[in-house]
């Protein structure tokens, strides 16, 4: 979008310019109108200026006067020169000034149109390239790939021909895209932040400002507002006239992008400490990841981050060896519910939660028999993690979405074995402990007598013979295989007495645990 400005002694040829050319579809939003130089420099004075279609010859100071100024104080602004006379002093000088073009009155409206629109393409690259190159720019800052120091900085700027001076200061304004209302693909999320630049660039940016929008991570946005000798007055007017536009800006995503964000804005800082005041204003931001749709300024007080309720992980963990998904999808989601009351809320406690839940999945699973790190191995990967903990509502989903996995997991795992099969897969996990037919029978759901029947039935021996062979086996590999003590051993098979560890391992294996060892290859 541009906004253009036509100057002449004439009203009635400015007006006449006005209205000869459709200038919305050319994406012009708004063409003023000066008289004189006095009314020309005041309108530049109050809003910013694309171009401008200048008469040269005008009685109270020439076209030529008006441009060399604007070359002065708004260098980005581009004209195009009108006259009655085709005099070469005039078009030389024209030219020595940098305009885009130089014609004489009265121009046709087709040829007025097709220059307007090469004009136009002129800026549009031009500002194209060169935001990418101070976007790259404030991009290397942040990474250090150009150090954080005064010399190198303006040494980069310089040489990058970026329009920075060693005078300005610098205001960061850090964008928080908490979550979208419709979930995206690759290729949406693409065009959604494409949509944010640009609801930037015309509510907070409002085109024409010295600010540069640069992307720093998934789901952040940074502002950088720069400022020629900043005052203490300025800035505070200007701080509280950006919260005002983010503010239309957060209105306009809910209402229009079904975006819900923050704004967090910091403080007017130099070249070279605008990395550490943006990683202040996102250290600041993820310590309050329950504020949304708000704009904070980064000198604000809040409240610290209070004491946060610890959920019932025993529970839910019967709940998932249950398989009862309704209470245990439930409970967790009203769990974290009220975690979204909680407005001291910080990263910290969304990832001690992260840590505990995963903990507990992973044991229960493991606990079922189930290689946990195979089910959920898109699920742990660190840009998982990290969005799992931005806010309460990433991390319920997470949660959901790890539930679902499990309990499918677990249910199948319930219908595709047997009774022997579950029967041997639960002393194989708990080979260790005290196992005894009730415990193996509650485990099953059957009573102790049909299993221990079922057992010898199918497999020719005894649960308790099946016992004793597994346990000597495990002890067996755990002599040949490693150099943990012998009495380490009796412990991890399921003996706490030493002594009867040894007397049924010789009884089953015709040697003693020492001499089973000695006689193993070397390991």
């Amino acid at each position: 979008m541009y906004r253009l400005l036509i100057v002449d002694d004439e009203a009635f040829i400015a007006n006449g310019i006005k209205s000869s050319v459709d200038w919305q579809k050319l994406g012009i939003v708004s063409v003023a109108i000066a008289n004189n130089l006095r009314q020309a420099k005041e309108l530049f004075d109050n809003q910013p200026v694309d171009m401008m279609i200048c008469d040269i010859e005008m009685p109270q100071g020439s076209g030529l006067e008006l441009y060399e100024w604007v070359k002065e104080q708004h260098p980005q602004t581009e004209c195009i020169f009108l006259t009655c006379h085709a005099d070469f002093h005039y078009a030389k000088k024209a030219l020595q000034l940098g305009s885009f073009e130089y014609l004489l009155k009265p121009v046709p409206h087709d040829e007025l149109k097709l220059v307007m629109t090469k004009l136009i393409e002129k800026i549009r690259k031009e500002r194209e390239s060169a935001t990418m190159v101070t976007e790259r720019f404030w991009q290397d800052v942040l990474s250090q790939a150009i150090p954080s120091f005064p010399d190198k900085i303006m040494e980069i700027i310089e040489k990058q021909k970026i329009p920075y001076t060693r005078s300005m200061g610098f205001l960061p304004v850090v964008i928080s895209v908490q979550h979208w209302e419709k979930s995206l693909t690759a290729r949406e999320a693409q065009i959604m932040e494409y949509a944010l630049r640009n609801a930037l660039e015309e509510v907070v940016i409002q085109r024409g400002s010295n600010a540069q929008i640069v992307r720093i991570k998934p789901d952040y946005l940074l502002i950088v507002f720069s400022e020629d000798q900043p005052s203490s007055d300025s800035c505070s007017t200007n701080r509280n006239d950006i919260r005002n536009r983010c503010r239309t800006f957060i209105e306009v995503c809910n209402q229009y992008l079904y975006c819900h964000l923050s704004c967090y804005i910091g403080k007017p800082v130099k070249a070279h400490e605008v990395r550490d005041m943006v990683d202040s204003l996102i250290a600041f931001k993820k310590n309050q990841v329950n504020i949304v749709d708000r704009v904070i300024f980064i000198d604000e007080q809040i409240k610290k981050e209070s004491q946060i309720p610890l959920p019932p992980m025993n529970v839910w963990s019967e709940l998932i060896k249950q398989g009862n998904k309704k209470k245990l999808l439930d409970e967790s989601q009203q769990f974290l519910d009220s975690w979204k009351r909680i407005e001291c809320l910080g990263a910290k406690g969304l990832q001690q939660f992260y840590q505990s839940f995963l903990q507990m999945v992973l044991h229960t699973l493991h606990q079922q028999g189930l290689r946990a790190d195979e089910i959920f191995s898109d699920h742990l990967s660190p840009e998982r993690v990290l969005s799992a903990t931005r806010s309460v509502k990433d991390l319920q989903d997470w949660v959901r979405d790890v539930l679902e996995k499990a309990l499918v997991h677990i249910q199948g795992l319930d219908s595709s074995e047997t009774v022997v099969e579950k029967i041997k897969r639960y002393i194989a996990l708990h080979i260790d402990q005290e196992l005894s037919r009730q415990y193996i029978a509650d485990y099953i759901g059957l009573s102790p007598d049909y299993i221990v029947k079922l057992f010898k039935k199918e497999t020719g021996l005894s649960i308790s013979d099946y016992i004793l062979k597994e346990r000597i086996n495990l002890a067996k590999e755990l002599l040949s295989m490693t150099d943990t003590t012998i009495s380490n051993v009796a412990l991890a098979v399921g003996f706490s007495n030493f002594s009867y560890f040894s007397t049924l391992f010789k009884k089953e294996v015709s040697v003693t645990p020492q001499d089973y060892r000695k006689g193993c290859p070397s390991k």
